[in-house]
């Protein structure tokens, strides 16, 4: 078994926590006996998330921070003191104009590693990234995603920010790999920290969601609730392609593994665990509830062929999963996800 730098018992840092990713990563560190700070914009409106995991009767401590902008530079100074490790999964997403989306982006992201650097308690960062940051969804062509791979097409027409109906998803491409290579991989090349930094580029998240009735569908969650109930579903198909997915809990899983074990360096980790289109989707969703009608099959939209460098990304995960278990698949995900829709 690999080193555990960071021991349970320890203080992680977590942003982002009352979101999709962020949830789930609280509740794989407090089962596992790790204490959370976890920042939110508004912690009286995060209450209901202190009480979810206060009533799961875990031994370690949660606790939540405010941190109303994350853009503002030292936001993160004073709330990261006494943090063995930091996992950032906020990203700033402020309107439709590149010029003040992804510097807002990239700032989000400077201001978690400058306050790492500032804390002497910090071993490690892990930093939530995208696989838009790696490339496009590029359905029925046969090409490599690797750990090299970047989204320079992405940054190229996020900035020239033309019209249409891909206009928020090619801002995003470009606020993410800008996020992630010319701040966060930049920043630790130039300064050299004592830290650790390994990003994760989860893809699509499929699953259970902790608290529903306050988090609704959240981020890729409502692409799927859109296939399942027909509502926007049009549209959706039309921008989103054929690509993978990772269950939550198991993008959770490899965020954990990534900051606990030495093993893990300066590393980027692709966790996609298996591809999908949305007629695979729909027959899942036909297969689990034959009474209820779904959109029709959406019609020659490919499949993904790409060829994903994704190993490493399981070996780690795999640390942390009973039995050395895998990657979780796309019907359980979708099976545990839909059961709360009905």
């Amino acid at each position: 078994m690999p080193t555990i730098v960071v021991h349970p018992g320890s203080l992680v840092f977590v942003t982002g926590v009352n979101g999709l990713v962020g949830s789930h990563i609280v509740d794989q560190l407090l089962s596992r006996g790790y204490n959370v700070r976890g920042a939110v914009r508004n912690v009286e409106k995060s209450q209901w998330l202190k009480e979810y995991f206060d009533s799961k009767g875990y031994e370690a401590k949660f606790d939540l921070v405010s941190v109303p902008d994350m853009t503002t530079e030292g936001c993160y100074d004073e709330v990261v003191k006494g943090a063995a490790g930091i996992i950032h999964v906020a990203s700033p997403l402020n309107g439709d104009d590149p010029n003040i989306a992804i510097p807002l982006a990239v700032n989000g992201a400077l201001n978690a590693l400058t306050a790492a650097s500032k804390a002497n308690s910090v071993k490690r960062v892990v930093y939530t990234s995208s696989s838009i940051a790696a490339t496009y969804p590029r359905p029925n062509e046969v090409f490599e995603i690797n750990d090299q791979s970047w989204n320079e097409e992405g940054v190229e027409k996020g900035w020239k920010n033309e019209e249409g109906e891909a206009k928020g998803w090619n801002i995003y491409a470009a606020l993410k790999t800008e996020a992630e290579k010319q701040a966060c991989w930049k920043w630790v090349q130039e300064n050299k920290p004592s830290f650790n930094f390994v990003s994760v580029l989860p893809n699509c998240n499929f699953g259970k969601v902790l608290v529903p009735e306050k988090q609704g569908e959240p981020s890729t969650i409502a692409w799927a609730k859109s296939a399942f109930t027909g509502q926007g579903f049009d549209r959706l198909k039309r921008v989103v392609t054929a690509q993978y997915f990772v269950s939550n809990q198991d993008c959770a899983l490899v965020h954990v593994s990534a900051l606990i074990h030495e093993d893990v360096k300066n590393e980027r980790l692709l966790a996609f665990a298996e591809p999908y289109n949305w007629t695979k989707v729909l027959g899942v969703y036909k297969g689990l509830y034959p009474e209820r009608q779904f959109p029709d099959p959406v019609e020659g939209e490919g499949v993904d062929k790409s060829v994903v460098k994704k190993g490493r990304a399981e070996d780690v995960l795999k640390w942390v999963k009973p039995e050395g278990q895998g990657w979780d698949g796309l019907e359980g995900a979708l099976k545990e996800m839909s059961a709360q829709w009905v």
